[in-house]
């Protein structure tokens, strides 16, 4: 494995042990609803928020693991995991499968689905809350809310089926995905009590990854099969979504999204060898394509 793989592998290890040990057993009354947090959970998927969360602390020179971080980083994922689940419900995108099994409100129900993100939203606020930070706190909501995730969403399903112009899909973008990749990273700086410079240099690059991050999911969206993906491939195109492919094209979009992961590395070469990590996270996130 490269240097990377390795470090996703092992975050991903650390990450998996402490959302088993955070989260309610299967068995925990009422069982049906701890069943769906976990069978969503525990449903694949890199980890990467939880690795940008403890790469982004040890790039400002703080030493992993730290336990405020694995906390911070197994909320954020029931936090993600939560707005998957509700995205995927027939009334949001209506997708069948999520990492290449069915949905939460298909092996369940859509009641259960309802009410399990939002167990997973309200269990992750109990976690932060035990970590002690309202900075993080603070940061984790603003990248939710109406003025985040919540915002882009829904401009995200006012546009579908229109026409809609570049700052439109932008602005999903920046908010649906790359609010809470930006939050990963701030709240990695703030554990690690970074200064004002760097924090708003890590601000930058998470800004940057995570617009291209989405960027280059709408790529996949056409050109990836549902196997690959673990979803349903070209649901966006069907459901009439205002995407980047959409929008400027294939071609477009890959340039574009080479232009942001280009800017992100800039942003933290100040960091030198602390931020090698980061950089290569930044690769990765393009390399999705190729």
């Amino acid at each position: 494995m490269t240097e990377l793989e390795q470090y996703l592998h092992k975050i991903a290890g650390i990450a998996e042990s402490t959302l088993d040990e955070l989260l309610p057993k299967e068995d925990t009354y009422p069982a049906s609803i701890h069943n769906l947090m976990r069978y969503s959970i525990f449903a694949g998927g890199k980890r990467i928020r939880p690795a940008l969360v403890a790469a982004s602390f040890e790039a400002c020179g703080s030493a992993f693991p730290s336990e405020n971080v694995l906390k911070v980083g197994a909320a954020i994922e029931m936090l993600h995991t939560f707005s998957l689940i509700h995205d995927d419900l027939p009334c949001m995108d209506d997708d069948d499968f999520r990492r290449g099994r069915p949905t939460a409100h298909k092996a369940f129900n859509e009641a259960l689905a309802v009410l399990g993100g939002d167990a997973l939203c309200i269990y992750a606020y109990e976690i932060l809350a035990n970590v002690g930070s309202i900075a993080v706190i603070s940061e984790i909501s603003r990248a939710l809310g109406t003025n985040g995730m919540i915002g882009g969403q829904v401009v995200d399903i006012e546009s579908e089926g229109k026409a809609v112009d570049k700052a439109t899909v932008e602005y999903i973008h920046m908010n649906k995905t790359a609010a809470l990749i930006r939050a990963c990273i701030r709240c990695g700086a703030l554990l690690a009590n970074a200064d004002s410079v760097t924090t708003e240099k890590l601000t930058n690059y998470g800004n940057l990854i995570g617009l291209a991050f989405q960027v280059v999911d709408d790529i996949l969206d056409e050109t990836a099969t549902t196997e690959q993906l673990g979803k349903d491939a070209g649901s966006d195109r069907e459901n009439g979504k205002a995407t980047w492919v959409s929008v400027c094209g294939m071609d477009e979009s890959r340039r574009y999204a080479v232009e942001l992961i280009d800017k992100a590395k800039t942003e933290i070469s100040f960091l030198g060898e602390n931020g090698r990590m980061l950089a290569a996270i930044a690769d990765f996130f393009f390399e999705r394509v190729n």
